[in-house]
C-alpha cells in the first residue's frame, strides 16, 4: 500500500465520437458443443446478445473469443456503441421491447430508468443466496441498488479524487489539506508563487460540476446534499447551493482555474499537471492510466480526497458512480447463469487474457491493480474510509443537469448570480416532474 495516498479523507460522464446509431455488431464464434477446453461434458447451447462501449470493442471482443474457448455452448454477439448511441439506442429499444440479454450503463438516472419500468433482472434474492456482499465491493452494490432493487452485476467504481503534483507541493512546503480552510490556504500559496491551483475544461459541464458537487457537499452536509441530488430538497430556497456557487465564482475570479477554462474540452485539461501549470485536478482513477500514456514520471503524482468534511469527524463523502451490466428481466435460467459465469470470467486475471486494459478499479474486493495503475494503489480502501455520494450528473435527471452545466457557466461570465441558480435549476426540476407523472 503507498501510504502517501492515504493522507487526508475529505471527501466520468464523457463525450465521445460517434460510431454510427446502429453500432458495430460483432458475431463471437463458438467452438462445437461437444465440449469445452477442459473436457467437461456439453452443456445446452445458450445465445446472449450484449451492448457495450465502442472504446472497449477491440479488448472485449479477444475477451469473449476467450471465453468461448473455455464455455463453446455460449455464444455472445456484442454490438458496440459510442457513449450518446448507447443511452439512445437502449432506451428506443427498451419502448419496443428489443433490449439484448445484457448491456453496460452507469448508475443514478441513467440505469433507474429500466428497473423502474420493470424491465430489469433484480438480483437482490440472487445476490443474498450467492454471497454478493463477500464477493463485491459494498459501495458498488449501493450504487446498482435503483428502486429499491439490485438492478444490475457492478463492473467498475470511479471515485473523484484530487490529484495532485507531489513535487509542487514539496517545492512551496505544502502538505495535503485535510479540512477546507486548508485547501484554500494551499490554492493561495500556489497562486502567490505562480501555479494555477485546479485544472479544469468547462466544454459538456461535468469537469466544473466535480468542484460544484464538492462545494455542495461541503456546505450541505450530507442530508442537504442528498435531497438537493435526489430532488426532494428545494434548490430555490437551498443556501448551500448560494454559498457553492458564490465560492466557485470567488475561486474563479482569484484565477484558481486555468484561464479560458470553459471553452477547454476536459479530456485534454490534464496537460496543464504534466506541464506544471496546475498542481491539482479533481479525477477519477483514470488518471492513472493517462499518466502513464502520457509517459510522465508516475512518482510525481498521488491523491487526497477533497476535504468536505460532510461526516462530522473531520472526513467526509466523496463522488462516485458505478460501471454496470444490467441484465434483461426476461433472461432464462440457463441465461441468467452463462451471463454471470462470462463476467466471472471477465474479472478474472489469470483467466482474462485482456484483463490489464479493462476499465478498473473493479469492484472485486480484494482484486490489485494491473501495473498501469500501480500509482493508484489505495483509492478503494480511500473511499470506502470516506464513504461515498452518487455524482450529480448520474443523480439528476439529464434536463435537470443540462439546466446546471448551463448555470456554472453563466456563473462565471456574470450573466447570472449565484443566489439566482437554485430557482433556475428548480424551475427545470418542476418541467421534469410534470413531464413524467
Amino acid at each position: 500500500m503507498v501510504g502517501s495516498m492515504l493522507t487526508g479523507c475529505g471527501g466520468s460522464g464523457s463525450s465521445s465520437g460517434g460510431t454510427g446509431n446502429e453500432g458495430t455488431t460483432a458475431a463471437v464464434q463458438t467452438g462445437t458443443a461437444a465440449g469445452n477446453e477442459s473436457g467437461e461434458a456439453a452443456a445446452e447451447p445458450v445465445e446472449l446478445t450484449f451492448w457495450s462501449m465502442a472504446q472497449r470493442k477491440e479488448f472485449e471482443d479477444n475477451i469473449i473469443a476467450a471465453f468461448t474457448k473455455k464455455y463453446p455452448e455460449i455464444k455472445i454477439t456484442p454490438t458496440y456503441y459510442s457513449t450518446d448511441d448507447i443511452k439512445a439506442n437502449l432506451k428506443v429499444a427498451a419502448s419496443s421491447g428489443t433490449l439484448p440479454d445484457m448491456w453496460y450503463n452507469w448508475g443514478g438516472s441513467l440505469a433507474s430508468y429500466y428497473p423502474a419500468n420493470g424491465l430489469t433482472y433484480d438480483f437482490t434474492e440472487y445476490a443474498k443466496q450467492h454471497n454478493w456482499e463477500e464477493k463485491y465491493l459494498a459501495s458498488s452494490l449501493e450504487l446498482c441498488t435503483l428502486e429499491g432493487q439490485l438492478s444490475g452485476i457492478p463492473q467498475s467504481v470511479a471515485m473523484m479524487n484530487v490529484w495532485y503534483r507531489q513535487d509542487i507541493f514539496k517545492k512551496y512546503n505544502l502538505e495535503v489539506p485535510k479540512t477546507f480552510d486548508e485547501l484554500e490556504k494551499v490554492c493561495e500559496t500556489l497562486k502567490e508563487n505562480g501555479v494555477v491551483p485546479f485544472a479544469t475544461g468547462g466544454q459538456y459541464g461535468w469537469h466544473v460540476m466535480r468542484y460544484i458537487q464538492d462545494l455542495l457537499e461541503y456546505y450541505g452536509g450530507i442530508e442537504e446534499h442528498d435531497g438537493i441530488n435526489n430532488m426532494t430538497t428545494d434548490w430555490g430556497t437551498s443556501e448551500a447551493v448560494t454559498k457553492a456557487f458564490a465560492k466557485f465564482k470567488e475561486w474563479t475570479d482569484k484565477g484558481y482555474f486555468n484561464e479560458g477554462f470553459l471553452t477547454e474540452d476536459p479530456n485534454d485539461c490534464r496537460m496543464y499537471l504534466y506541464n506544471g501549470t496546475c498542481a491539482m485536478i479533481i479525477d477519477s482513477p483514470t488518471m492513472a492510466s493517462q499518466i502513464m500514456i502520457a509517459e510522465q514520471d508516475a512518482s510525481l503524482y498521488s491523491f487526497f480526497a477533497f476535504p468536505t468534511e460532510s461526516n462530522g469527524d473531520g472526513t467526509g463523502r466523496m463522488a462516485a458512480y458505478v460501471k454496470m451490466t444490467q441484465v434483461n428481466k426476461n433472461v432464462s435460467d440457463a441465461q441468467l447463469d452463462a451471463i454471470v459465469k462470462f463476467w466471472d470470467f471477465y474479472y478474472n486475471a489469470e483467466e482474462n487474457p485482456e484483463f490489464s486494459k479493462i476499465e478498473q478499479p473493479i469492484a472485486i474486493k480484494g482484486a490489485e491493480l494491473p501495473e498501469s495503475f500501480a500509482i493508484a494503489d489505495g483509492v478503494m480502501e480511500l473511499m470506502d474510509a470516506c464513504g461515498i455520494y452518487t455524482q450529480m450528473d448520474q443523480a439528476l435527471p439529464a434536463q435537470v443537469a443540462d439546466q446546471m452545466f448551463a448555470a456554472q457557466d453563466n456563473v462565471v461570465i456574470g450573466n447570472m448570480k449565484p443566489e439566482e441558480v437554485g430557482e433556475s435549476v428548480q424551475t427545470a426540476i418542476r418541467s421534469y416532474l410534470a413531464e413524467n407523472q
